[in-house]
C-alpha cells in the first residue's frame, strides 16, 4: 500500500524557513528578548512600569509605588528587583528611600520585535489550499 501512495504522489520541494534571512531573530537577540518577556511576565511587574513611566518627571518613589499595591513590602521589592535586574528599570538611593525610572533601550528592542512588520507580528505569506495540501 506504501508503495502505490509513492507511486502516485508527486514529490514536492519543502521550504522551512519562509521569511528573509534579516527578518528571522539572531539567536543573541531571541535570548535577550525572552529575558525582558520574562521580567514583564507578572501583571504586577507591569503595573509598576506603567505607574513609573506615566509618574511625574518619569520617576516614582517606592513610598508612592507602594501606596497602589495591597502586598507585603518585601513582595514589592522583589518585583521591582526583577525588573531592575532586567535593565527595564533603574533604581536611584536618595536618602532611605528608593526612586525608580524606566530605561528606555529594552522596551525599544521589544517594541522593535512587535511593531508592525517586525519578525514577531509580520504576517507570513498566506499559502493557497493546494500549495498547503502540496506540502503536507
Amino acid at each position: 500500500m506504501a508503495s502505490e501512495n509513492s507511486r502516485t504522489r508527486k514529490p514536492v520541494a519543502v521550504t522551512l524557513l519562509m521569511a528573509e534571512p534579516a527578518a528571522v531573530v539572531a539567536p543573541g537577540k531571541a535570548e535577550a528578548a525572552a529575558k525582558l518577556f520574562k521580567a514583564l511576565s507578572d501583571p504586577v511587574r507591569i503595573r509598576l512600569l506603567s505607574l513609573v513611566r506615566y509618574s511625574p518627571g518619569g520617576e516614582a518613589c517606592f513610598c508612592d509605588l507602594a501606596e497602589e499595591f495591597d502586598m507585603p513590602q518585601p513582595s514589592l521589592s522583589h518585583h521591582l528587583r526583577v525588573l531592575v535586574s532586567a535593565g527595564i528599570l533603574e533604581r536611584e538611593r536618595r536618602g532611605t528611600w528608593s526612586w525608580y525610572s524606566v530605561v528606555p533601550e529594552p522596551l525599544e528592542t521589544l517594541s522593535d520585535l512587535l511593531r508592525a512588520g517586525g519578525p514577531l507580528a509580520d504576517r507570513p505569506a498566506r499559502l493557497t489550499t493546494a500549495e498547503r495540501d502540496a506540502r503536507c
